[in-house]
């Protein structure tokens, strides 16, 4: 019988514990700074008369962001070749969500030794699938971001430039002579030394990405899948403020998320909790629901991920145990 496969003795699994000890101490730390700023009972019995139905109905919505992006994961492996089994694949998948409980999501790059290790060939282009499903996800963000232009008509100004600027420098990123003429740059730096071969296979991977034929579909299902997570938002904050329009809170949920992914801490919390909050005040939700708000769509989207890569991880362990 095959010796039991342990966290500890794969170096791409060290930091999860860790990772996942920080991430529950920063939540603790997050729902007691609400607590504190706001009304504790008044928020936990908001929470309480939460409908259940409608609870199911968000995670449902999450659900579906889910299989949406591992749709778009199993489109870009077949893309470069990579030939997994499906469980297998499903399985890396899931996992990444535990995974990316590390600062700016950077332990998801394990996924391609997973995939190696599960006969998907070179971890190399897997690194580019993980970076392309980053870009394709701020991409989606940021068109979920105008969809404000429909609702905040005195700021169509100041938002839509805003945006249509870092869509620009995002699409400079992925396309034109900005990225070859960087590389080799970068591939002579001290800080790539001796990586000049990886960086230029992981580019040669990136560019079969990116081309329209294969980056306009990607947009698409990652723009559908976190329009799901907007819209699981909405419904949420309808439950408390039936006034505050569908779009205005999938412009919240977006704009909260880009604060998190920029604050660079796992799960974008404390930040992503304080911008949805103060977002949502601006809608003209009081404070309280503001808050019991919060803490269930953080719990309907980070928590609920979370939860599926735990679940995930003994199964993907027990995958490696049998290889």
């Amino acid at each position: 019988m095959p010796p039991p496969v342990q966290l500890s003795t794969h170096q791409p699994f060290r930091g999860i514990g860790r990772g996942l000890l920080i991430l529950l101490l920063l939540g603790t730390v997050t729902f007691a700074a609400l607590g504190f700023v706001g009304d504790f009972g008044q928020i936990r019995d908001l929470i309480r008369d939460f409908s259940p139905a409608t609870l199911v109905v968000v995670l449902a919505l999450s659900a579906v962001n889910y299989w949406l992006r591992f749709v778009r994961w199993q489109m870009y492996l077949r893309q470069l070749d990579i030939r997994l089994r499906w469980s297998r694949s499903l399985a890396i998948f899931l996992t990444g969500f535990l995974l990316a409980v590390t600062p700016g999501k950077a332990g998801e790059l394990a996924k391609a030794w997973l995939a190696r290790e599960f006969g998907g060939g070179r971890a190399r282009p897997v690194v580019a699938v993980v970076v392309t499903e980053r870009l394709l996800d701020v991409l989606a963000v940021l068109l979920l971001l105008l969809s404000s232009v429909f609702v905040f008509t005195g700021q169509r100004s100041f938002v839509a430039p805003i945006v249509l600027v870092a869509a620009g420098a995002v699409v400079a990123v992925a396309y034109g002579p900005l990225t070859r003429r960087l590389l080799p740059l970068l591939a002579r730096s001290r800080l790539a030394r001796g990586r000049a071969a990886l960086l230029i296979d992981i580019h040669q991977a990136f560019t079969k990405l990116v081309e329209p034929r294969m980056l306009l579909p990607g947009l698409a299902l990652s723009t559908a899948a976190w329009a799901a997570e907007g819209i699981g938002c909405a419904l949420v904050v309808r439950h408390y403020a039936p006034s505050v329009p569908v779009l205005a809170s999938v412009f919240d949920y977006a704009a909260s998320s880009v604060a998190g992914a920029a604050s660079m801490i796992p799960g974008g919390l404390l930040a992503a909790e304080g911008s949805l909050v103060l977002l949502l005040e601006r809608q003209g939700v009081a404070l309280d629901a503001a808050m019991a708000s919060t803490v269930i769509v953080r719990a309907a989207t980070l928590w609920f991920a979370v939860a599926v890569g735990v679940v995930a991880m003994p199964w993907v362990l027990s995958l490696l145990r049998r290889r």
